[in-house]
């Protein structure tokens, strides 16, 4: 299913936040056709809080509404490729942790364990013998499943920073439950992640690597 004008609003205003855009910025790189459906739009997402608008003279300048209670109706969940949400069991955390341990030993050609890194006061989920490869595990969901987890976003940037420390050649994060949650912190925090990589890992095994820079 595809997105809908709203979504795609909420999703491009969310890729420039903070900053924000006019309704002529949000056509262009919405390509929706008309513009009084964006301004109709927008005037809609403004009065249901969704997002923040300001005028100035006749035109509107809208910013992604980054309060933590917003309800985002825009981040639609990635197709999963095995059986739907609605029907499958979620995985355990630990579940998880097993199942990424498999799944990146085998992504990566050798055996990763938890363990520690001289000089990093972290035990990792995800560590190779020789320290070259070293990796953490997220199992997070949106809050209510609905709402942006600004706790979450925290404990993420508190991750990238100790695999930064580790100086390893290879350093990631996997993913597990709700792609939405490291989907949007790469979509607001992408540009100040060096040498980590993202991937999102679905509960029946298949790996998609989501973004950030590799050494």
């Amino acid at each position: 299913m595809g997105k809908t004008n709203k979504e795609r609003i909420l999703d491009y205003l969310w890729s420039v936040s903070p900053k924000g855009a006019t309704n002529s910025q949000i056509q262009e790189y919405t390509n929706i056709q008309s513009h009084q459906q964006v301004y109709m739009l927008t005037q809609e997402l403004m009065h249901t809080g969704l997002i923040q608008g300001e005028q100035h003279g006749r035109e509107w300048i809208f910013r992604a509404n980054e309060s933590p209670a917003v309800q985002l109706i825009s981040s639609t969940p990635a197709p999963y490729r095995g059986t739907p949400s609605s029907t499958r069991a979620r995985l355990t955390p630990r579940a998880f942790e097993d199942l990424a341990r498999k799944v990146m030993s085998d992504h990566f050609g050798v055996p990763l364990m938890a363990g520690e890194v001289a000089g990093v006061p972290k035990r990792f989920d995800l560590v190779a013998l020789d320290k070259n490869i070293v990796g953490d595990v997220k199992y997070f969901t949106l809050v209510g499943g609905r709402q942006l987890p600004p706790a979450k976003f925290s404990i993420i940037a508190e991750h990238v920073w100790l695999l930064e420390k580790t100086g390893a050649p290879t350093a990631f994060l996997v993913f597990g439950n709700d792609r939405q949650v490291p989907a949007l912190w790469l979509r607001r925090y992408s540009n100040l992640v060096s040498g980590i990589s993202f991937y999102f890992l679905s509960d029946d095994g298949v790996l998609e690597l989501l973004g950030g820079s590799v050494r």
